[in-house]
C-alpha cells in the first residue's frame, strides 16, 4: 500500500515541477523574486489517505498565513497501517495497534511570498496509540510527543482557491520511547522514522 501512496505523491509533484522548468526565469519563479506578496488568509485541508485507511478515520487542519509564513492546527484519528508499527515501534510482535489519535501544530516558511511552491516546516505535538496484546486482548494507551522537520511543495492547480500539498520529513520522538508493557508483552517506540504527507485543501485570502 505505501509504495502506491508514495507514487501518487510523486505524480502530484510532477506537473508543477515540469511547468516551472518550462517557464522563463526559473530561479525567480522558485524563489519568488518576481512574485508579489499575497495578502494574509486562512486555509483548510484534509488528509485523504486517513479517510481511505482501514476502519473509520480522518483528519485535517486549519491555518492562518501571511507573507512567507503559515501557522496551523491539525487533528486526526486513524487505524494505523502496518508500516506505522514497522517504522515507529520495536519488539512489538504480539501487539496490535487499534487506533492512533493526534493533535499537532505546525509552522512553515515558503520561499515565495504568495505562499505556494517550495516550503520548509516543522510539525509536532502529542499523539495517543491504543495498544492491544493479541493473545489476551488487554489494552493500554501509549502517549508520546514528536517533531517532524519536513520539506514540501504546495501547488494551486485551480487558482486561486484549491491546492494540493505534498511533503516528506523525518519524525523525531521526543518522549514515550521507554519500554512499555501490555499484558505480558514488552515493546518500545523507536527514535523516529520517515513520514510523508498529502493534503487537499482550499485557501481564502482576505481583501486588501
Amino acid at each position: 500500500m505505501i509504495k502506491y501512496e508514495i507514487l501518487l505523491v510523486l505524480a502530484l509533484l510532477w506537473p508543477p515541477a515540469l511547468q516551472a522548468q518550462q517557464a522563463p526565469n526559473f530561479r525567480d519563479q522558485v524563489t519568488g523574486k518576481a512574485v508579489e506578496t499575497r495578502a494574509p488568509g486562512i486555509s483548510v485541508d484534509v488528509y485523504p489517505f486517513l479517510f481511505l485507511a482501514e476502519g473509520p478515520g480522518g483528519g485535517g487542519s486549519l491555518s492562518g498565513e501571511w507573507s512567507h509564513w503559515q501557522v496551523g492546527l491539525v487533528g486526526f484519528t486513524v487505524v494505523p497501517p502496518p508500516f506505522i508499527k514497522a517504522t515507529f515501534f520495536r519488539d512489538a510482535e504480539g501487539i496490535d495497534i487499534t487506533r492512533n489519535d493526534a493533535v499537532e501544530v505546525y509552522l512553515r516558511y515558503y520561499l515565495r511570498p504568495d505562499r505556494q511552491g517550495i516550503y520548509a516546516g516543522v510539525i509536532g505535538g502529542p499523539e495517543w496509540f491504543m495498544m492491544e496484546e493479541t493473545a489476551s486482548g488487554e489494552q493500554a494507551t501509549l502517549v508520546k510527543s514528536y517533531a517532524v522537520p519536513h520539506l514540501g511543495l504546495r501547488w494551486f492547480p485551480f487558482q486561486p482557491w484549491a491546492f494540493l500539498d505534498a511533503s516528506i520529513g523525518y519524525s523525531i520522538n521526543l518522549s514515550g520511547t521507554e519500554t512499555n508493557i501490555v499484558g505480558e508483552t514488552e515493546y518500545r517506540a523507536s527514535a523516529g522514522g520517515l513520514l510523508y504527507f498529502l493534503q487537499i485543501g482550499a485557501r481564502y485570502t482576505f481583501p486588501d
